[in-house]
């Protein structure tokens, strides 16, 4: 548990520095070609990172194909919806290289939302043929899981957080620091809390 607090401090520390360095930088006056290079830079990066994403979802179906159960139904319905998520940000960085983030974390919100809402159901689905399979607590987590994604896509859809850029950049600094935050709890808590 505190082997996070270091590693927490550092990563805040660091989206500081560069948000700081960025907002810092005189601008640029880009010419037309270095526009479109830079353009199709960032469209193939979004390409290279939906191909990955695609990469992982054929390793996982060729597991279970070998040996079912080995990727859970959670597991591919995450891959599935993160592929679907990037082939929307790629939709996107063609349209708008820069500045697609607010776009993507928005729809990346309300797809956890639906992701929440699926585990839940199958949940309730896996109670319904067995009471009490998967114990009250588990079920109270998925539950609160998808207040709270529920409660982070009403977040990004309120417009006093549009009212101007830099209201805009520090609702996306602290909800990335909230997930950063989560993601180093969740890796330094799993092992004592997923055990069955």
């Amino acid at each position: 548990m505190f082997a996070a607090g270091p590693v927490w401090m550092a990563a805040l520390l660091t989206l500081g520095c560069a948000t700081s360095w960025a907002l810092g930088q005189p601008p640029v006056a880009p010419s037309e070609d270095s526009s479109g290079q830079h353009a199709e830079l960032h469209v193939r990066y979004a390409e290279a990172r939906l191909r990955l994403a695609e990469t992982r979802l054929q390793k996982a179906e060729q597991l279970n194909a070998v040996s079912r159960g080995q990727v859970s139904e959670t597991d591919m319905r995450g891959l599935r919806m993160r592929i679907d998520l990037l082939r929307a940000q790629v939709a996107e960085t063609r349209r708008q290289p820069h500045g697609y983030g607010f776009t993507a974390q928005r729809r990346a919100a309300r797809a956890a939302v639906h992701l929440a809402e699926q585990e839940l159901a199958a949940a309730a689905v896996v109670n319904g043929r067995k009471a009490d399979a998967i114990a009250p607590l588990d079920m109270r987590l998925r539950e609160l899981r998808l207040e709270i994604a529920r409660l982070r896509a009403e977040i990004w859809d309120d417009p006093v957080f549009l009212v101007s850029p830099t209201d805009v950049l520090q609702m996306q600094v602290d909800q990335l620091a909230d997930q950063l935050q989560d993601v180093l709890h969740g890796v330094d808590n799993a092992p004592a809390l997923d055990r069955r």
